[in-house]
């Protein structure tokens, strides 16, 4: 051990016969220990609100999508499923399992009201589980029961402007085919996903239901949607079926016309608010360093001052001015990590608190969630602690030069 080392251990934080730490010192461990607990609440907030957003767009839009079409490129109604188009899918290696879909745009009528839907006609696989995991009311049918054929979840907002609710029965008039289409259905249940901007427009139902309206057999679909096994390679993932399926198409084996789409193109708009945030995050980080960094200068400053005597005499012993600043060095090196273990403590706790209970609530209307999110990854907080001490290392080299500036002679009569 170094004696630079073994000088900054032996000294106190509280100088004198103070029995606390001074002002100085509980100020600059305040301040590491804020900062550090505003940047991991930033941080872990941020990671989760992008994660809890990402997954209810990921819950109405597939990543990925198959849309009919015709051979001069304009959308057609229906698909038919075909084991060349399935083989083509799997042969990419990308997707999970392969999901139909049949939706059919109508209105559901009340007495007194009415209102448009699309009605989503899905099997059980991620749609119905997204559905499911945001029942407010009722529960979710049985799809595959012919009892369940008629039955349909609906949105919170559509069930608030109808007036409708679990086991009511109502008209819907479907348009399909050019022709109206008239269908009484069950409310099984009620979800609500904090999304207005998609809760107002769907309602779900078995696929049996929208393939009947539109006369079509079980092999059919509106869609084909597709979930990748890397969502971070969504883009590459449609590039890759979209190559196939045209080499398909040249050697005849796939018929028919089709149009991709992903989600990153259908929802754009929230992915690049998204993006928006990560600039919020470094703003606050910036900001916090900066606040941390200007107490711990001044503390380091009111250290230097407060052990003037000392700095003389290790002078008058033969101690150079780099060895002197060494041990002001791993002193502030001290206060760092105990501002760090305050602030990792009191972030940590909070988070994981956060986590579980959701006691900061949110405006769903404005943010898409009724609470504020976090996502616990230990990865970042190890690296924004790592970062926060070497930027706290490299802050407080700058003032201990101040040390060489320190007359001996008058140090030691410095009172």
């Amino acid at each position: 051990m170094s004696y630079e080392l073994f000088i900054a251990r032996r000294l106190r934080l509280n100088p004198g016969n103070r029995r606390r730490p001074s002002t100085s010192i509980i100020i600059a461990i305040t301040g590491i220990a804020l900062s550090l607990v505003i940047m991991m609440a930033a941080m872990c907030i941020v990671l989760g609100f992008k994660e809890e957003i990402r997954n209810k767009v990921y819950g109405f839009d597939a990543h990925v999508t198959i849309h009919p079409a015709h051979a001069d490129g304009s959308p057609a109604e229906f698909l038919e499923y075909t084991p060349v188009l399935d083989s083509i899918i799997n042969s990419t290696g990308c997707f999970e399992k392969p999901e139909l879909v049949a939706q059919q745009s109508g209105i559901l009528k009340t007495d007194s009201d009415f209102q448009a839907i699309i009605l989503k006609g899905i099997t059980e696989d991620r749609n119905y589980n997204f559905i499911a995991s945001n029942i407010t009311e009722g529960s979710m049918p049985g799809f595959d029961a012919d009892s369940s054929r008629n039955s349909i979840v609906i949105s919170q907002t559509t069930a608030s402007d109808l007036g409708l609710h679990p086991g009511d029965k109502t008209y819907a008039y479907f348009f399909s085919n050019g022709a109206v289409k008239t269908r009484r259905l069950n409310i099984a249940a009620i979800y609500d996903t904090h999304f207005s901007d998609y809760d107002k427009i769907y309602a779900y139902s078995p696929i049996s239901l929208t393939q009947g309206i539109g006369g079509t057999d079980s092999a059919a679909a509106t869609t084909v949607e597709l979930t990748s096994r890397d969502p971070s390679r969504i883009t590459e993932s449609g590039i890759r079926l979209q190559d196939a399926m045209m080499t398909s198409a040249y050697m005849n084996r796939l018929t028919g016309a089709y149009t991709l789409t992903t989600v990153l193109d259908t929802a754009m708009m929230y992915f690049n608010w998204l993006e928006l945030l990560d600039t919020n995050v470094v703003v606050i980080l910036i900001l916090m360093i900066a606040v941390s960094g200007f107490t711990l200068v001044s503390c380091l400053f009111i250290l230097i001052l407060e052990r003037v005597r000392m700095i003389g005499i290790l002078k008058t012993l033969g101690a150079s001015n780099s060895e002197i600043r060494k041990i002001f060095i791993y002193l502030s090196q001290r206060i760092v990590l105990w501002g760090m273990l305050a602030g990792n403590v009191i972030g940590i706790s909070f988070i994981i608190l956060q986590h579980h209970l959701h006691i900061l609530p949110l405006d769903a209307d404005a943010y898409y969630l009724n609470y504020v999110p976090v996502k616990i990854d230990w990865m970042y907080i190890i690296l924004l602690n790592f970062g926060i001490f070497l930027v706290s290392w490299l802050i407080i080299i700058l003032p201990t030069h101040m040390v060489a500036k320190i007359n001996p002679c008058k140090s030691i009569r410095y009172e």
